[in-house]
């Protein structure tokens, strides 16, 4: 099987949870036989795979003219299915298209639920027009049917790589950039991380086990989705708690930054070094209004890592058995009561949630889409 992979956002170092489940999902259909075409936009940081073709269109913002660009793409690689994300909608234009092969929608949370409301239509349109639509979550599931008035996708979680996400292993990174950043959320200095680990005693000291503060890790961008504003104003009380890294991913910025001087941010770390950073924390810090699945909460608890999630995160229960591999808290003071009590937590993710799984439902899901009409 041929199949296309359309995601704008694809990058060899790797940003989100949709371009990590691209990524990882070429990977797997390669290694099981099918032709993966990756179609995404221009970066400095290229997608090289082996035995994975990746065309790389011009960055725009413009997305009328990116569909455009993805149908004409798409109509000339001719595969037998083509895929991408709800977020942009970016097989809009082709799927109106008379002719075409059959398309599958993979949707996280929807863009009505995030306030993108400029998205929204575009949104609900192409899942109207797919052949197919699945969720990454029983939440994000629920969301997209809600929002949209569609009939409940199937639910194919997001898969984690159980040989690089381990309890055991490294725990000091020797990739990616110690950054500063102004009040818009520009990089300002930036030095290698590992130099910084290795001198900067503040650094040394998160990445040594040690008896003294706590070492939380918080992963994501700087936005409303990801509750950066409640991330500042528990920054600003933990001194006396915990240490905070931030993993800062690049994207939109929604809020000031304005971080206590003593919070350790990092970026672009490979992926071969993100692991490391789970295992050296003590506790993952979610402060997450919505996630479609939390990846980044699933790849800690699979590195041995207990997470603290926000009580109003809807995707908790499918990854957390509250009181063994994480906590539930409700607002600022009752995070720092349960940082002040030291819970003896256990991070564990379920077995089931593997990239081996996520493609092999993936496959029957397209088998299903390329039978003739008649054997459907």
């Amino acid at each position: 099987m041929r199949v296309a992979l359309v995601h704008r956002d694809l990058h060899q170092i790797t940003r989100g949870g949709i371009c990590t489940l691209y990524l990882a999902l070429a990977e797997h259909l390669t290694r099981a036989g099918h032709e993966v075409i990756l179609v995404t936009q221009a970066t400095e940081h290229p997608v090289v795979r082996d035995q994975i073709t990746v065309v790389t269109l011009p960055r725009t913002d413009d997305l009328a003219a990116h569909r455009t660009a993805v149908a004409a793409t798409i109509a000339r690689l001719a595969p037998d299915v083509a895929e991408c994300s709800t977020w942009e909608a970016e097989l809009l234009t082709y799927a109106q298209q008379p002719s075409h092969v059959p398309v599958l929608v993979r949707g996280d949370l929807s863009a009505a639920t995030m306030g993108a409301h400029a998205l929204a239509a575009d949104e609900a349109h192409l899942c109207r027009l797919a052949d197919a639509v699945v969720a990454v979550s029983a939440f994000a599931a629920d969301d997209l049917s809600t929002a949209y008035g569609l009939p409940r996708p199937t639910v194919i979680p997001h898969g984690v790589d159980r040989t690089r996400f381990t309890p055991t292993g490294p725990t000091r990174p020797a990739t990616g950039w110690q950054i500063h950043l102004d009040r818009t959320g520009t990089v300002t200095t930036r030095q290698p991380l590992a130099d910084v680990v290795r001198h900067d005693p503040a650094w040394a000291s998160y990445f040594t086990p040690s008896q003294d503060l706590l070492r939380l890790v918080w992963v994501g961008k700087a936005t409303q989705m990801k509750g950066f504003d409640r991330l500042t104003r528990i920054a600003a009380a933990l001194p006396d708690h915990a240490r905070l890294l931030i993993v800062l991913g690049h994207g939109h910025v929604h809020y000031p930054i304005d971080l206590p001087a003593d919070v350790l941010l990092c970026q672009d770390l490979h992926t071969s070094d993100v692991p490391a950073v789970y295992r050296a924390a003590e506790y993952l810090l979610s402060t997450s209004r919505w996630e479609g699945y939390g990846l980044a909460i699933a790849e800690a608890l699979a590195c041995g890592t207990p997470a603290l999630l926000p009580t109003d995160l809807a995707v908790t229960s499918e990854l957390i058995t509250p009181g063994v591999s994480g906590l539930l808290w409700t607002d600022e003071t009752d995070l720092h009561q349960i940082l002040n009590q030291r819970p003896h937590l256990t991070g564990h993710l379920p077995a089931h949630c593997t990239w081996d799984a996520t493609t092999t439902a993936t496959c029957a899901i397209y088998q299903a889409m390329t039978l003739p009409q008649a054997a459907r």
